[in-house]
């Protein structure tokens, strides 16, 4: 196909994208400015609007300082910039705008009617394998990002696939993480299987799914020190209550090894008081667990929900957003949640490791190694799997996390 040139061009493409994927009017309005705007400046700079990487770059050094200097989020107003660039160069590449704000956009909509019956059916045959929750919703994001690229292709379901379109859509995917790219691509190599096998298509397209290999090193946790835990606990003020709530949220995750869809969705009804005990279905597995109200974590929960109860929040979920209606936080809030005590406590994300709610997690883990605890019952604890335990609900080995639990009395 004949690569796109001016910024006009991929400009009508991405809109045009954006359209069949049922995006508002007004967020297309606003994206056909942010174009203009870009416009403007390559026509006032160079003549022309031919879009190429120096154009781009320039544009955004001279209006927003790109590259920064220091890790922080971005502003509103860096983050639309950056957005519109991207969704154009994509557009130019790959004639399609893979990762803007993703719809649940079922193939029914896109004109293609017989392919809601096919993801359908991939989920009732998911939930016959006893998968969890967690991971159908997973496995039914990533195939529908593959009908995304479809419909920005302006293909017609699954009966318009073919090995290239296959590779174009692995290639789209090039600027993101290796993990991230090969769970995708699994998926979409079972859903082809499955296809096939169920006599849905004539043609086993999962052979044509690229491979990704991934270095068993290449997302090394961050190696936290107790120093550093420590000090990233005593950064956060805990004179209001979105303060009190991230303690709580922080503590969590580094005492007990909550994953962060359990920390969101805890619930009132989970903290048995009486008992000292957490009580609650893990979100990735399904498995019902009982962890040890420890002292620290406990006084933590209980000063945010007293604040919260002055407030008159009467929601049912523990961790909510701190303005009105207070809706329960959401996984990728509470990930935001690390993120700024880290740059409050002055501790730098390390390169090339990762450092997210999940490396406080395996801090943890250490942590049980270093008191000698088996690894059975670190996976445990973990939510790894389950290993002899046939009770309703898995114990983990209350001793065992007070043991290995950090002293706090001084943060």
């Amino acid at each position: 196909m004949e690569k796109i040139q001016t910024i006009k061009e991929a400009c009508d493409g991405v809109a045009g994208a954006m359209e069949r994927l049922q995006y508002s009017p007004l967020t297309i309005k606003y994206f056909r400015q942010d174009c203009r705007r870009f416009r403007d400046y390559a026509m006032q700079r160079t003549g022309n609007d031919s879009l190429n990487d120096e154009i781009c770059l320039d544009y955004l050094r001279e209006t927003i300082g790109y590259p920064f200097t220091e890790d922080r989020a971005l502003t509103t107003n860096e983050g639309t910039h950056i957005r519109c660039i991207r969704r154009l160069l994509e557009y130019q590449q790959y004639e399609t705008v893979f990762f803007i704000k993703q719809k649940e956009v079922l193939p029914v909509e896109t004109g293609a009617s017989c392919d809601a019956g096919h993801i359908m059916a991939y989920v009732e045959a998911m939930q016959t394998a006893d998968n969890s929750d967690a991971t159908k919703k997973l496995r039914t994001s990533h195939i529908r990002k593959f009908y995304q690229f479809l419909s920005c292709r302006e293909i017609n379901g699954i009966d318009g696939v073919s090995a290239d379109i296959v590779h174009d859509f692995a290639s789209s995917m090039g600027n993101y993480s290796p993990v991230f790219v090969k769970h995708i691509l699994a998926t979409l190599r079972n859903y082809f299987r499955f296809l096939y096998k169920t006599g849905r298509i004539p043609y086993d397209w999962s052979a044509s799914v690229p491979r990704v290999n991934v270095p068993a090193n290449l997302n090394v946790p961050e190696l936290w020190e107790k120093e550093e835990i420590e000090k990233l606990l005593r950064s956060i003020d805990r004179g209001n209550m979105a303060g009190k709530r991230d303690y709580a949220i922080i503590l969590l995750v580094v005492q007990l090894g909550l994953r962060i869809s359990d920390v969101a969705n805890l619930q009132l009804e989970n903290l048995k008081w009486g008992r000292n005990e957490l009580a609650l279905v893990q979100h990735k597995t399904g498995r019902r667990t009982v962890y040890p109200l420890l002292k620290d974590v406990g006084w933590a929960i209980a000063e945010y929900l007293k604040q919260r109860t002055g407030a008159n929040i009467t929601s049912p979920y523990v961790f909510v957003k701190n303005n009105a209606p207070y809706e329960p936080m959401q996984p990728s809030s509470i990930g935001c949640v690390l993120d700024r005590c880290m740059r409050r406590a002055g501790l730098q994300k390390k390169h090339g490791v990762v450092s997210g709610m999940h490396s406080l997690r395996h801090a943890l883990a250490r942590r049980l190694l270093a008191q000698n605890t088996s690894l059975f019952a670190v996976a445990d604890i973990m939510g790894h799997s389950s290993y002899a335990s046939s009770s309703p609900y898995l114990k983990v080995d209350i001793e065992g996390m007070r043991m290995c639990a950090l002293s706090l009395e001084e943060v």
